[in-house]
């Protein structure tokens, strides 16, 4: 989950009669760390420069803004001024039993969490659920924007520096397609005060590089700061219709559209027409293009929704009556004409629309009984399918407005889209009367076009020809397809293993307790180890893909080299660029491990995480978090970003010698387990009883 942070807003010191600096360490500090909160006051921002930019920042930064209102103190009240001033919601007062200053006015509807200042701790329980219960609630507590209904909460984005080099490690792996290295970007930036846009900017980045597995738990974090934060449903709409597609059961695919729909229903909730003021015009084509959006998004998962109506029929003739009794139909069609009437420049909206209408009109002409059984009688079936027939021609007509001549592909002024020149190339298909006419469309709309956009427009086509509609168009405009990318869809790898193991011990290393001798036998036994994990792996359902792991002489080097006897290709994953890792990992094992080492480089290029072993400067201020902390999880998010339907952890490794703190071996083992891969534990003792010691 996203950390919560707290700013907490009261007096110092004792002051009449009350210790509030018990009251934070007996109470307040016991409740934030109960709730899973951070929080800090203005004595813990102390260092050199001006105190009130921190205060100003976080009064407005923070989830959660506690303030203390025993007594009448001048600090407490212009520090709360400022919060209530900004922020509508997410501010928890208290304040003292039996004090002798009074309720301000202004905050005597307010409602407090009191405590007996003799005994703070004994508010515990109660104080607690208060703090759960003002995070949870999504009415204003703030009197300010009570009062002023229209008044608008500042934009906390406005006030959080996101640090330039965290923008560049985003940028580098989002250019490179990187989509491990973008998961461990968003796990290390949650509990910064710049964390929730720092996740924003990952967000963004994995929704580019389709990554969206990592993309859905990013912006669900931000979601959980804000259930209304517009981004995020915004995002989370087209996320969760494209994990529907990979879903393995019909309850998970079922499960994401319906979450897509309760997405979007808060994106189009939220971009209404104002009715108490007038927009701009930007501000009113920036609405439209997210409503036209919006129902776009939900006419898809309604075409989704029909398409499981129908295709799971046992033929084709059962198909075709499925799909024209399918209520999704008409849902679909109305949603994508309600995306396009609201902005014309949305013309996949339209082109859907227009599409489904097709096979709505040829379905009903072939099947006048099926297309007769909503209606009363058979003269209001066909003045039905008349009408479907003229909204067809002027949606037609519409769109060959919308998206140009194809003539002319790119008009003057006119930025290249490759999906526009699809859609010209969809419309010419819907609307042409000779087949030829459509396979050279599609010729010239695939010119530029890469292999997910091909699949994507061969899908829908596919469509056409399972219900037998537009039949010789289908046929003309497949062959230019496959001629452009064949029609074999990249298959997502079955089974996966992260391998971790400890290394050959150092010199260093008491020699009255060893871990894994540098012996032929103990590496003899090892590698038995090793191997036997590997086969047994093999021998599951599917087999196995590929491993990932290390290259530190011993347990990660023989990994490798097990698999490539095995015609696994593996990945080698390095926390430091190749010369310092063998500096730091291999030359301790001899000139034997150093060989095996810079042979396995040769053969499999390796990955590095960093350029030395010190943090990057934006994470340098994360306590207990090192390198090889950050080289465990860099390795196990690589290991997920692959999407494998299965994920296993073999880790040989010594429960009762394994003292390498959070980078070592079982850091890793917890980890992993906490991200759900099956751990497969090889006992390192088994390497002191072979003997040679």
């Amino acid at each position: 989950m996203e950390v919560t942070r707290a700013f907490i807003v009261r007096p110092f010191g004792t002051q009449d009669g009350i210790d509030f600096d018990r009251v934070e360490r007996d109470l307040i500090g016991p409740a934030l760390t109960l709730a899973g909160i951070e929080g800090r006051t203005t004595l813990e921002i102390t260092r050199q420069g001006n105190i009130r930019e921190d205060m100003f920042r976080l009064l407005v930064l923070s989830d959660l803004v506690i303030a203390d209102v025993s007594i009448h103190n001048a600090n407490v009240f212009y520090e709360l001024g400022i919060r209530h001033g900004l922020r509508d919601r997410h501010t928890l007062l208290m304040r003292a039993k039996d004090t002798q200053d009074k309720y301000p006015f202004d905050l005597q509807t307010d409602r407090y969490g009191q405590y007996d200042p003799a005994n703070p701790a004994a508010a515990l329980p109660g104080f607690l659920e208060s703090l759960k219960a003002t995070l949870a609630d999504t009415n204003k507590d703030s009197p300010v924007f009570k009062l002023l209904p229209r008044l608008t909460p500042h934009d906390r984005a406005a006030l959080m520096v996101v640090p330039f080099d965290f923008q560049e490690e985003v940028e580098i792996a989002q250019k490179a397609g990187r989509a491990g290295d973008l998961r461990l970007l968003a796990q290390e930036v949650r509990g910064f005060e710049w964390g929730s846009a720092g996740l924003r900017i990952v967000g963004d980045a994995q929704f580019r590089i389709k990554a969206f597995a990592g993309a859905k738990e990013t912006f669900e974090l931000l979601r959980g700061l804000d259930s209304n934060d517009f981004q995020a449903n915004y995002r989370l709409g087209t996320i969760y219709q494209k994990l529907a597609a990979r879903a393995l059961g019909p309850d998970s695919k079922l499960d994401c559209i319906t979450r897509s729909e309760l997405a979007i229903n808060r994106v189009l909730a939220r971009t209404m027409p104002p009715n108490d003021r007038d927009e701009t015009p930007k501000e009113s084509a920036e609405r439209r293009f997210h409503r036209a959006e919006g129902h776009s998004l939900l006419g898809s998962n309604a075409k989704t929704r029909w398409i499981d109506d129908w295709q799971a029929a046992a033929s084709p003739d059962a198909q075709r009556e499925a799909a024209l009794r399918s209520p999704h139909l008409a849902s679909a069609i109305q949603h994508y004409l309600d995306g396009f009437a609201e902005d014309l420049d949305s013309f996949y909206a339209g082109i859907n629309a227009l599409a489904m209408l097709t096979i709505q009109i040829s379905l009903a002409k072939a099947l006048p009984d099926v297309w007769a059984e909503t209606f009363d009688d058979g003269d209001a079936a066909i003045v039905a399918l008349k009408t479907s027939e003229r909204r067809a021609g002027r949606l037609a007509a519409a769109l060959h407005l919308a998206v140009g001549n194809d003539d002319k592909v790119v008009r003057k002024g006119e930025k290249f889209d490759v999906w526009k020149e699809i859609s010209r190339a969809d419309l010419t298909f819907l609307t042409a009367e000779k087949p030829a006419q459509a396979g050279t469309a599609y010729r010239r709309g695939l010119a530029n076009a890469g292999p997910f956009e091909i699949d994507a427009a061969r899908r829908n086509l596919l469509l056409f020809r399972a219900l037998g509609v537009l039949s010789a168009n289908v046929e003309a405009a497949l062959k230019e397809m496959n001629q452009a990318a064949p029609d074999k869809p990249a298959a997502l790898p079955v089974r996966v293993i992260l391998f971790t193991g400890h290394m050959l011990d150092t010199p260093r290393r008491d020699k009255n307790d060893p871990r894994f001798p540098n012996t032929p036998e103990a590496v003899a036994a090892a590698r038995k180890m090793i191997e036997k994990a590997v086969k047994d792996e093999m021998n599951e359902n599917g087999g196995v893909a590929f491993g990932i792991a290390g290259g530190a002489c011993g347990s990660d080097i023989l990994f490798h080299e097990v698999c490539n006897e095995l015609g696994i290709p593996t990945q080698l994953l390095l926390a430091l660029p190749e010369a310092q890792f063998q500096a730091e990992s291999v030359n301790h094992g001899g000139v034997d491990w150093v060989m095996r080492y810079q042979q396995l480089c040769q053969r499999v290029a390796p990955r590095v995480l960093a350029e030395s072993k010190d943090l990057p400067r934006w994470l340098s201020g994360r306590k207990g978090y090192d390198i090889w902390q950050r080289n465990n999880l860099w390795m196990m998010f690589n290991a997920l970003a692959t999407q494998a339907r299965y994920l296993t952890l073999v880790a040989l490794y010594n429960r009762e010698k394994d003292p390498d703190g959070p980078g070592g071996t079982a850091h890793l083992v917890t980890v992993a387990a906490d991200w759900g891969f099956k751990t497969v534990e090889l006992d390192a003792r088994q390497l002191l009883k072979a003997g040679g010691s």
